[in-house]
């Protein structure tokens, strides 16, 4: 069975595809306030998601988790902005930054149970958000996308949010047997 850490790399390697792959078909490589806010939504929830998984994987080293959650957040805003100009790349960068420490501090401070919810949570805003993107930039560039078209996407993105849904590795905490040995000191 997959656990948690994995399946999260897995799910974010195909939202990277999908939004790579939308943005890669966006015609229009100019200034738009619109694509400004794609690029700045998409960065921001693959920042809270990174911060969510290494936050849980580096759990005893706050620092350590917000510079990797923090590096990879800022690549993937600079990748995301190239697809647009400079605003919206500088935009990108720095959301998915602010958004990673978020993401990391919040998780060192919860429990084993809440870190997956969250975790899960994440993925699923993840996923949603890719496919919005990947609808936006579709009806945005092809003339011929008509709404049973917008409703076969959003029909799609239920389906495949189930699936993270149902598929989510339940991991239970690890409970370990502790022998206090309660010392009675005598004073003599």
């Amino acid at each position: 069975m997959m656990n948690a850490e994995v399946y999260t790399f897995f799910i974010i390697f195909l939202n990277i595809l999908v939004v790579f792959y939308a943005l890669h078909q966006n015609k229009d490589r100019t200034f738009s306030m619109a694509m400004m806010v794609l690029i700045m939504v998409i960065s921001m929830t693959f920042g809270f998601v990174y911060g969510f998984l290494f936050g849980m994987i580096f759990e005893y080293s706050l620092l350590v988790s917000t510079l990797i959650s923090c590096g990879l957040a800022a690549l993937t805003g600079v990748i995301m902005g190239m697809f647009s100009d400079g605003l919206a790349q500088l935009e990108g960068t720095f959301t998915g930054i602010m958004a990673a420490m978020m993401g990391a501090m919040l998780v060192v401070m919860l429990p084993l149970p809440e870190r997956l919810f969250i975790l899960l949570i994440g993925l699923l805003l993840l996923t949603g958000t890719s496919m919005f993107m990947m609808t936006a930039l579709i009806k945005k560039n092809n003339s011929h996308f008509k709404s049973k078209h917008e409703l076969i996407l959003l029909g799609v993105t239920c389906v495949v949010i189930l699936l993270i849904f149902i598929n989510f590795p339940n991991e239970k905490p690890i409970q370990q047997d502790i022998n206090h040995d309660h010392h009675t000191m005598k004073i003599v």
